[in-house]
């Protein structure tokens, strides 16, 4: 199935922008690590022992996921793992909200107070939307410019 050249142009700047989206905020929060492991601290979801690790690990996964969305290797799991990211978030915020937690976050990679929930939570919500729709674009079946055939050559007799 051909899709049109706007709805392909779209997808791939939203790709695009997602990847340096991701990649960006990855390398910038590297050097606030310890803010990072504090905002899941203080989100009270998980006991303080596992923090470090899973800031740690969230940094790593939001750099590998911006390469392989910039590359397009790996697209369908790149966009899957961002997406789980994005909903993971989305949550913590939604919940802090909810519980009326007083944090700090760096996840735009520099730390910020959070003063308008309902904002914050939008910006999450609209992450989320959009590595949902790279979801869904990774999981079409593609005839693009890029994707050759083999030819197949018939032994002589």
């Amino acid at each position: 199935m051909r899709r049109p050249a706007v709805l392909f142009l779209l997808i791939t700047m939203l790709r695009i922008g997602l990847g340096t989206f991701f990649i960006i905020t990855g390398v910038l929060k590297t050097a606030q690590l310890n803010v990072t492991s504090e905002f899941l601290t203080r989100s009270r979801l998980l006991p303080e022992i596992f923090s470090l690790p899973l800031a740690s690990l969230g940094v790593a996964m939001e750099v590998i996921v911006g390469l392989c969305l910039l590359l397009r290797k790996a697209y369908l799991g790149a966009s899957f793992w961002g997406g789980i990211m994005s909903l993971i978030f989305f949550l913590l915020y939604t919940q802090a909200w909810v519980r009326g937690l007083d944090l700090t976050c760096n996840c735009v990679g520099t730390a910020h107070h959070i003063v308008n929930y309902p904002l914050d939570t939008t910006l999450r919500l609209l992450l989320l939307v959009g590595m949902s729709l790279l979801i869904w674009d990774a999981m079409q079946k593609r005839t693009d410019i890029w994707k050759f055939t083999p030819i197949e050559f018939e032994k002589e007799r």
